[in-house]
């Protein structure tokens, strides 16, 4: 395309006056412009022209009543006018419907079927250890201005690198934690309601839509239930301890015992008891078997003394004395 019919067409565009035709012929300029990165070598006159254009439909005449003002913005419009040529389009061209090149995402699925755990290394070398039967997705490539996670179910474990791009991990309840670089774990669970975030090292910063924002830093978690929020303290190889092929658990409510169960073995677990209640200690090697875990909790238990009963990879717990 020549410079003059670009010039025309953008600003025929500007004016909401251009044919489908005419918009074809832009976006197929944009989607070049896009693949060489370069705009049109305008001259110093096609440019002043442009310029002049422009600041006849930002400030129309009469303009002698703010004549020093019109003065000092017709000098910030020689700076910022020729960045309008693309800057403007560009916005009508997304707002329209047609996503440019750069902003797409290729997601990666990472899911975690076996009861071990699994190392995986992040596009920027951070770290992530997803536990045992835990999902997670991530970009093939990070984006220049962030690093997006998403972890749909299960728990996982990141250690982040510097970087000007803020990391980001959202959950399927909408949960945000967003650091530079620290280490910290996510757990979430869909049918258990619950997500929780605990801080090893460094800052993070949590948000959902609804609460206020929060800021963890070293040994404290933040967990979020359907009707309940709650901020502790946790020692910090407390919050590594899964990652080191142990099981370890203090002063747990019912629910916080259902959901370790449940991440480390990969089952679903229901109940009709109040899930709050419950005041559970255990420090036990991760290799145990879900039956030995099983027997071990209903000894221990009390206030209500628990029974489970297992149904086709799912555990109902029940008290005792039902």
């Amino acid at each position: 395309m020549d410079k003059g019919t670009l010039l025309l067409l953008l600003e025929k565009f500007r004016q909401g006056v251009c044919s489908p035709e005419e918009e074809a012929l832009l976006y197929k300029w944009m989607d070049a412009l896009e693949a060489d990165d370069t705009l049109p070598a305008l001259s110093a006159n096609e440019m002043a022209q442009y310029k002049r254009n422009m600041q006849h439909h930002i400030w129309p005449a009469p303009i002698s009543r703010y004549r020093r003002i019109g003065l000092k913005l017709t000098r910030v419009a020689a700076v910022i006018i020729p960045l309008a040529v693309t800057g403007y389009f560009a916005q009508r061209y997304v707002s329209r419907g047609h996503q440019l090149p750069h902003t797409t995402i290729v997601w990666q699925t990472v899911t975690n079927n076996s009861g071990q755990l699994k190392k995986i290394t992040l596009p920027d070398q951070s770290v992530a250890i997803a536990g045992p039967y835990s999902t997670i997705q991530f970009p093939a490539h990070f984006p220049d201005d962030a690093r997006p996670i998403k972890i749909t179910e299960g728990k996982a474990f990141f250690d982040v690198v510097k970087d000007t791009r803020p990391f980001s991990v959202v959950d399927n309840s909408g949960v945000r934690t967003t650091v530079l670089g620290t280490s910290f774990t996510i757990e979430a669970s869909n049918n258990l309601h619950i997500s929780r975030i605990a801080v090893a090292t460094g800052k993070v910063q949590v948000a959902r839509e609804g609460a206020t924002t929060a800021v963890l830093g070293p040994s404290q978690r933040l967990t979020f239930r359907e009707q309940s929020i709650e901020k502790d303290s946790v020692a910090t190889a407390d919050i590594l301890a899964w990652t080191n092929g142990k099981i370890v658990l203090r002063n747990a409510t019912l629910q916080e015992l259902l959901l370790t169960i449940q991440h480390q073995y990969g089952i679903t677990a229901t109940t009709t008891l109040d899930v709050n209640q419950g005041n559970y200690n255990l420090h036990i090697p991760a290799s145990m078997t879900l039956q030995e875990v099983l027997e071990v909790v209903e000894r221990i238990s009390y206030k209500p003394k628990i029974h489970f009963t297992m149904d086709k990879g799912q555990v109902h717990v029940e008290s005792k004395h039902q």
